[in-house]
């Protein structure tokens, strides 16, 4: 397994980002919050347009390091960018995080065959050729999600979005929250690469309730994923919404792209979550919080 280094970019991003509170500042339960997953909940993405993504990804990357004197070739830059979709997975499955200089010291590495030193000071431009395309090639919005965003936040509860992140970062999904004109209707925010943990890991789920100002009991979290999404926040001690739509199906998508390896590994049965806690489209979201939080009182 390749070695897992932090860049100072990285360090920033964590610093700047996340601001995470001391516990002791925590309020009261009483502080009811609602979060939200991200990708198949509030964003969608197509298999055209992860294509187009990644090959402005290896493209990029491939002018990037022949201006620094590096020269590989297009079509090993595109193999070491598919073979590098399961060694990334294979992090994630243990719900660990690869930082973005590290996913793409990979990419390089499997391209030719051997390590490459790549100095510190190239970080900037290597990383901005490999996160800017999310931008460029956005995912699209759920139409329903500013209107169910507004009646949560109308309703008096704290807005949270809770995401596992995957080759974009969570600097790059803000910028892209902010475009669709969504990232005000959040009181927090974080990523799985900014904390280092992916859902289902109890910790992603424990800062949201920190930058909430809110104890996880007090929290309602709302997803599509099973395993990350309902049993992450359960195993956290929130309260869970399955947003059980009918998910695209993974046949597709090209078997080496990251959304039909994260499906063929999703290992949680829905069978033993109640009907009451499953919603099919996210316009359902607020009767059932609302329910949810009655029962609590």
């Amino acid at each position: 397994m390749f070695p897992l280094r932090r860049s100072n970019r990285y360090r920033a991003t964590i610093s700047l980002s996340t601001r995470l509170p001391n516990p002791s500042a925590v309020k009261s339960s009483s502080n009811r919050c609602v979060t939200f997953d991200l990708w198949e909940t509030l964003i969608f993405d197509e298999p055209h347009n992860d294509e187009v993504r990644g090959r402005k990804r290896y493209e990029g990357l491939q002018n990037v390091l022949a201006d620094l004197g590096i020269k590989l070739a297009l079509e090993d830059l595109k193999r070491g960018y598919d073979e590098s979709a399961l060694r990334l997975q294979a992090v994630w499955n243990r719900n660990e995080e690869v930082p973005i200089i590290e996913q793409i010291r990979l990419i390089v590495e499997l391209a030719a065959g051997r390590a490459i030193p790549l100095d510190p000071s190239w970080n900037q431009p290597l990383e901005q050729a490999y996160v800017d395309p999310i931008l460029t090639i956005p995912p699209k919005l759920n139409a329903v999600g500013p209107v169910i965003l507004q009646a949560v936040r109308k309703r008096g509860y704290k807005v949270g979005l809770i995401s596992n992140t995957g080759r974009s970062p969570g600097s790059a999904l803000r910028q892209l929250l902010d475009t669709y004109g969504i990232l005000r209707y959040f009181d927090a925010t974080v990523f799985s690469n900014e904390v280092m943990r992916r859902k289902p890991n109890r910790v992603i789920f424990d800062c949201a309730a920190q930058m909430l100002g809110a104890d996880n009991e007090a929290v309602v979290h709302v997803g599509d994923n099973p395993e990350a999404d309902f049993w992450g926040a359960r195993n956290a001690g929130m309260q869970a919404i399955l947003l059980d739509q009918t998910p695209p199906s993974s046949s597709q998508w090209p078997p080496h792209s990251l959304f039909a390896l994260s499906r063929a590994n999703m290992r949680a049965n829905m069978s033993n979550i109640d009907p009451h806690l499953r919603i099919e489209a996210l316009t359902e979201t607020l009767d059932v919080v609302d329910t949810l939080f009655a029962r609590a009182t």
